[in-house]
This record gives C-alpha cells, sequence and structure tokens, in this order.
C-alpha cells in the first residue's frame, strides 16, 4: 500500500508539471519552482502520514525560520494525516514572530498543540551532564581541595584523600553558568584550554578548585564568545569584524577573498617593516 499510494501522487506531479510548462512563460519561475516544492512534499507528507506507521518529525531554531520556511512548514502540517507529530524548538521570542502567528493560525484547525517550556539545568542534571561529558568515574575524580594553611602542609598522598568530589565541581559550574547547558559546555571548553581541567598520567580527570574559583570567571556566554574571540589570531579577527557587517550569512568565496586580501595586507605590512 505505501509504494502504491507514493507511486501515485509522484505520477500525478509529473502530469502537474506538464501543465505548468505552460504558465512558465508568463510567471517568475523561482516562484513557479517553490509552489512544486511546497506542493510535493505536502502530497509526500500525507502520503507516508496515511499508512497507519507514527511519524516525528523535529525542527531546530525555529526562531531563524524565514517567511517562505515557514509557509513550507505550513504545508507539512497541513498535509499530514494521524499518526503525524510536529516538534519545533525555538529560544525565547516576541508574541509578533511570524511562527507563533502561524501557530495561533493553525490552531483553529484540527492541530493539537502541547507547549513545554525548558528551564535550566538543576544540579542534579548538571552532575549528570558533566559526568557523561568528559566520562568521569565520581569514585576516581582528584579535583584538589582549597588550599587552607593546614592542608599545606599535607603530603601528595593525604592530599588526594581529601580530594574534591565531582559534586562539589558541578557546584561551581552551576554557581557561574546557572545551568544553561551551552554555557557549561563552553565552561568547561575554558577550562580544559587553560590548563584548569586536565587528563593525568592514568587518563583521569583532575583540577584545582582553588585555581578555578581564582580564575577570570566569564559573565555570561557573550562574554565567553568575546573572550574566545580575544584568542584568535588578530587576521581572523579583522575578517569576522568584516563579516559581521556583512550579515549572519557570508559566502564561502566571500570568505575566501577576504582571508587572501588580509593575508595579502599582512604581508605587505611585513615587507615594510623589514624595508624600515
Amino acid at each position: 500500500y505505501r509504494n502504491n499510494n507514493i507511486g501515485y501522487f509522484l505520477l500525478e506531479e509529473e502530469e502537474k508539471k506538464q501543465s505548468d510548462r505552460s504558465l512558465e512563460s508568463r510567471h517568475d519561475y523561482t516562484e513557479i519552482r517553490l509552489h512544486r516544492l511546497n506542493h510535493l512534499l505536502k502530497k509526500f507528507i500525507h502520503a507516508i502520514s496515511s499508512v497507519g506507521d507514527p511519524i516525528i518529525l523535529l525542527v531546530d531554531d525555529v526562531q531563524w525560520a524565514d517567511l517562505s520556511s515557514l509557509e513550507l512548514l505550513r504545508n507539512l502540517i497541513q498535509g499530514a494525516t494521524s499518526p503525524f507529530t510536529f516538534i519545533f524548538t525555538y529560544r525565547p521570542i516576541e508574541p509578533s514572530h511570524p511562527f507563533l502567528q502561524m501557530i495561533a493560525e493553525l490552531e483553529h484547525t484540527r492541530i493539537t498543540k502541547t507547549e513545554i517550556h525548558l528551564r535550566n539545568l538543576g544540579e542534579k542534571s548538571v552532575y549528570d551532564l558533566v559526568e557523561s561529558t568528559l566520562n568521569i568515574d565520581p569514585k576516581k575524580a582528584r579535583g584538589m581541595m582549597p588550599r587552607t594553611h593546614k592542608e599545606m602542609k599535607l603530603d601528595n598522598d593525604e592530599r588526594v584523600e581529601k580530594c574534591t568530589s565531582l559534586k562539589t565541581l558541578t557546584h561551581e559550574i552551576c554557581n557561574i553558568t546557572n545551568g544553561n547547558p551551552f554555557f557549561i559546555k563552553q565552561q568547561i571548553i575554558y577550562w580544559i584550554g587553560q590548563g584548569l581541567l586536565a587528563l593525568d598520567e592514568n587518563d583521569q580527570w583532575v583540577w584545582d578548585i582553588d585555581k578555578i574559583r581564582e580564575s577570570n570567571v566569564l559573565g555570561d556566554v557573550v562574554s565567553m564568545i568575546l573572550e574566545k574571540i580575544k584568542m584568535l589570531p588578530v587576521s581572523t579577527q579583522r575578517v569576522l569584524t568584516i563579516c559581521a557587517c556583512i550579515g549572519s550569512k557570508v559566502d564561502l568565496d566571500l570568505l575566501g577573498l577576504l582571508f587572501r586580501e588580509m593575508h595579502l595586507l599582512n604581508d605587505k605590512a611585513r615587507g615594510n617593516e623589514e624595508v624600515e
């Protein structure tokens, strides 16, 4: 049944293409292609969702979708039959965002909507995330205790016995990141890059909680990204500055041209310095 159903609408699409060819001389070619794509995908969704098997379609970062993409999503939703579940993920957006308007309009049809508001991770979830990300065995974790005057007199064996637990590291991460998953990942990467979190000779993660607390703690995700940008070569920072003026997307050829020009300017500057 599945094959016959899909084959049927593909034949129907071929017939539709034949009739549309006569319209291409009077309409914009891009509009016709978009119309065909929307219609084809709508028929395809209808075909695969009518065979009885449960289907889930996940669309991430819907906050960045443009109007044409949202129109395509609308066609997919309207072309689907039960059982079919669409999952859309998006960051906080304004009530006037086109996506929310589209969902509000579809609510008046047979669509059933369920909203789930995600919160920042709790300390237990952060513990599990850190343990899984770093593949840490909590029993073998060897973070050092804060260095009090009394503890400074301990020998190495005693200090290992008094090592901080993974729970202490997790608590510190929660204080810094407020449970933001993206920030947690970036903070761990930052600590590893700074040598504050490292593997020992036995491939076990070790850290010094004192040094972590004394390090330049970054206040938010923007500060974190800015700090990472500052670590890039100066020429790369200049290219990023130009790209930021162009927009959120930069063509690969243009990016290559910018880097070539930047290298030429650097070579020219070095040549002038050698002459002087």
